[in-house]
């Protein structure tokens, strides 16, 4: 008798040998199924799954917000070159802060300290401040102490998470400014609410500075005058009533003025603010209130000629109640932007 197998063919010589021989099959069959097994699945892991990559943190900004509260902030300061400027100039670039914060959150910046340097006296300079795109962000100060150093205290700024500014720091130079007279500003030190700050220092020569020369700028008066009927409810009301007069030296080309608001209303209260001059718009039309101030362009910039004094009125939307306070005034004299106008 035979055991026919589907591997091979067996003689039987007793049940005993059978018995065996049928154990010893089933082994076979059974190491034999599992080493199948076995390349199946390998060949199913090496060759007909998808590749996995592997795991990626998430470096999405708001992600890291959320992981990492505290900011890093770096400060590239560069000094303004050699250039010449007359007495009494307003608005002149001293430095330029690029400031780029990292992706671990928001930097708000409180204080940018600077210290004048040069040949010239320290009350040549009227004021400093620091500007962000065209909005002076913090209080104009003059360089009073001996070693030139001035401290900025900076207003509601923040840098936003993997995000860069450039902040300019200007001056306004004295009217009496002396002849001759060489400045140049470097930056000491930034505070940043706690972040850690790396400054970058670029000095665009070591002898670069403003040099004051020439005839002093003409300059402008501001006056303020009594509102002819109360503010109201309601659309295109009169908020402020002010003159400009020129002096005798130059016309001027008047590009922006920055309101600033002392009273309680806020940008809910007031929308689509303009300067108005005699019963017509001649500024761009601001939305609403940044804080408690508002810059506004003159559209196109307006000719002020020498001796002339004109009235201007600040016009806006009102939505606010009668508990609501609105007392605009130009804070400083930076506040108001204008150029001589050559050549007319």
């Amino acid at each position: 008798m035979t055991y026919l197998s589907k591997y091979c063919l067996v003689p039987l010589y007793s049940r005993t040998l059978l018995k065996r021989a049928v154990e010893k099959i089933n082994l076979l069959e059974y190491s034999s199924c599992m080493l199948s097994s076995v390349i199946i699945a390998y060949y199913l892991q090496q060759f007909s799954q998808p590749v996995r990559l592997p795991h990626r943190v998430d470096q999405s900004p708001r992600h890291i917000q959320s992981v990492h509260p505290r900011g890093n902030l770096t400060v590239a300061a560069e000094s303004s070159g050699a250039a010449t400027v007359p007495p009494g100039a307003q608005r002149v670039e001293m430095m330029r802060l690029r400031m780029t914060a990292g992706c671990s959150g928001d930097i708000t910046i409180n204080t940018i300290s600077v210290q004048r340097r040069g040949l010239g006296a320290n009350a040549d300079i009227a004021s400093i401040y620091a500007v962000h795109r065209g909005k002076r962000i913090s209080r104009a100060r003059p360089v009073s102490r001996k070693d030139g150093s001035v401290d900025l205290n900076v207003r509601n700024f923040k840098l936003p998470a993997c995000e860069a500014e450039d902040i300019l720091v200007l001056v306004n130079f004295s009217p009496t400014a002396s002849a001759a007279g060489e400045h140049r500003f470097q930056l000491r030190g930034v505070e940043a609410a706690g972040s850690t700050v790396r400054i970058e220092q670029h000095i665009a020569a070591p002898n670069a500075a403003r040099r004051t020369s020439g005839r002093a700028v003409g300059q402008i008066d501001v006056d303020y005058l009594n509102l002819t009927r109360k503010v109201r409810f309601g659309r295109k009301q009169t908020l402020s009533r002010f003159t400009l007069k020129a002096d005798k030296k130059d016309d001027h080309l008047l590009r922006a003025i920055t309101f600033t608001n002392n009273g309680s209303a806020t940008k809910s209260d007031l929308k689509n603010l303009y300067i108005g001059f005699r019963n017509r718009r001649i500024s761009t039309l601001v939305p609403q209130l940044n804080g408690d101030t508002a810059r506004i362009e003159f559209d196109p910039p307006f000719l002020l000629r020498k001796n002339q004094k004109l009235k201007f009125g600040l016009h806006a939307d009102v939505n606010a109640s009668r508990s609501r306070t609105i007392q605009f005034v130009i804070e400083e004299e930076g506040d108001l932007e204008a150029t001589p106008a050559v050549g007319r």
